[in-house]
């Protein structure tokens, strides 16, 4: 996040072809390395430091940021001042780590997902993951061919979605058009969208890995507009099978390698893997803009927040507090990639502080951070929701007018959208039921980042390549 920042702040376009729908971790490295490389980025990033404190100076109105080096010699703090600070340490700076009861008794290994590494670690261990999720289907699938026995446990249900749907990663089933639907749904019928969401979801499940057993304890199911789905290939396979287990929530550790559920029932576990999430960290900033320092009463008392706090910013972007120079990447979220998000935010970021977009007046960002806040709170009163979502379309319309990519008008019902339409169709159609790609945003010219002119070829190509796997995929089966 912090690269794409600096990038946008750069201002350069960019283009990547040839990646697979589902990019391993090494895939993911190489892109990163690349697109530093790409944009020559490297001098503007200090390496091998650790911020300690990000503090605002009010007789210099600067931030002075104290870091040290963690290699080579001398671990000294020095400090440097800036005009303004990007906060990109992302949803994922610190592990969520449930307490369980007697935990002093357990004699074998507990850590976080995030320290998992190895598989061969577990060979032939008994081992129980805590929380249903994405982290803990991925785990699972790695440990069962090694480990003695895989458990799942958890005290709620779970939607699992295939990778790929009717030969389509099933990322493709957002598109602007479903946003645009949903979105007015959602304002004038929202039980009705509910309703069908969990109804075409529940189909794709089933039309994918066959009806659940009851004992997988997937129902009840969250709604989607609520909390995210599983998505894999492996889970629901691997517990009709037997390979793994899905056992209620862990109530108490009741002997070294004993674990006892709320349901009563006894399992043995030599190793315990928390698959419980994580949550935003801004301990090193200056606790006067530290958008987790005060929790709605709300927040904290909904069964759904799960100790993660809930961020009061503008947009899940800007401070409200010093929004021309404190700003925050990786606290906005909507199903979609999270590199794209980040890659917006930091065009929105750019431009208001280029002075090419103003922002609200206090008081109206104060609304908005209060109407979002409420949101959140009756979405954790009914599930689990990620304290980051936003509502999509209204955020990417926000985007679109504040970075200055004008896509969302050139869809919409004016007459910027219907000359569009008229004049340039084939393109009209991919940007609206196509593949989201971020060079959808840098099309056109608004007057104020730069377009790119590469923009449409690569919209072109990234729609043709997936037509094209989507067709090989069909073919295939």
């Amino acid at each position: 996040m912090g690269i794409v920042a600096v990038k946008n702040l750069v201002e350069e376009g960019f283009d990547v072809t040839g990646t697979p729908s589902y990019c391993s971790a090494k895939e993911i490295e190489r892109y990163l390395e690349n697109y530093v490389d790409r944009f020559d980025l490297r001098s503007r990033f200090r390496l091998s430091t650790a911020v300690k404190a990000v503090t605002y100076q009010d007789d210099a109105a600067r931030w002075r940021l104290e870091f040290f080096a963690t290699e080579g010699e001398g671990g000294s703090p020095s400090s440097v001042y800036f005009d303004r600070v990007v906060m990109a340490t992302g949803p994922h700076a610190e592990a969520v780590v449930p307490e369980l009861q007697n935990a002093q008794h357990f004699s074998g290994q507990m850590i976080h997902a995030r320290a998992f590494k190895t598989p061969e670690d577990y060979k032939d261990k008994h081992v129980v993951l805590v929380g249903l999720g994405n982290s803990s289907s991925d785990i699972a699938d790695a440990l069962c061919h090694v480990a003695a026995s895989v458990s799942i446990s958890h005290h709620r249900g779970a939607i699992v979605l295939p990778r790929h749907h009717r030969g389509l990663p099933i990322s493709r089933l957002v598109t602007q058009r479903r946003i645009k639907t949903q979105d007015l749904l959602q304002r004038y019928l929202p039980g009705t969208l509910d309703r069908a969401v969990s109804k075409s979801s529940r189909k794709m499940m089933s039309d994918a890995f066959g009806h659940p057993d009851p004992a997988w304890r997937l129902d009840p199911a969250p709604s989607l507009a609520i909390s995210p789905p599983i998505v894999s290939d492996t889970i629901v396979p691997q517990m009709r099978s037997g390979a793994v287990q899905s056992v209620a929530a862990i109530d108490r550790i009741s002997g070294p390698s004993e674990l006892t559920l709320a349901d009563g029932t006894a399992v043995r576990a030599e190793a315990v893997i928390f698959c419980t999430g994580y949550r935003n960290g801004y301990a090193m900033l200056d606790r006067r803009f530290d958008p987790a320092a005060s929790q709605p009463e709300a927040w904290t008392a909904a069964p759904g927040s799960k100790g993660r706090p809930l961020l009061r910013l503008y947009q899940n972007v800007f401070s409200l507090h010093k929004p021309d120079s404190l700003a925050f990447l990786g606290t906005a979220w909507f199903a979609t990639g999270a590199f794209c998000i980040a890659d917006l935010a930091s065009m929105c970021i750019a431009q208001v502080w280029a002075g090419r977009s103003p922002l609200p007046s206090p008081p109206d960002m104060e609304r908005w951070a209060d109407a979002q806040q409420e949101r959140l709170c009756a979405l954790a009163r009914r599930g689990t929701p990620v304290p980051a979502a936003v509502p999509q379309l209204e955020w990417l319309t926000w985007a679109d007018e504040t970075m200055g990519a004008g896509v969302i008008g050139r869809l919409g019902w004016g007459c910027k959208g219907w000359s569009f339409w008229w004049r340039d169709r084939a393109m009209w159609s991919m940007l609206m039921d196509g593949v989201l790609t971020s060079s959808m945003w840098r099309l056109f010219d608004e007057g104020k980042r730069k377009p790119w002119d590469g923009a449409r070829e690569t919209i072109i190509a990234a729609n043709a390549e997936a037509d094209s796997a989507r067709e090989g995929r069909v073919g295939s089966v």
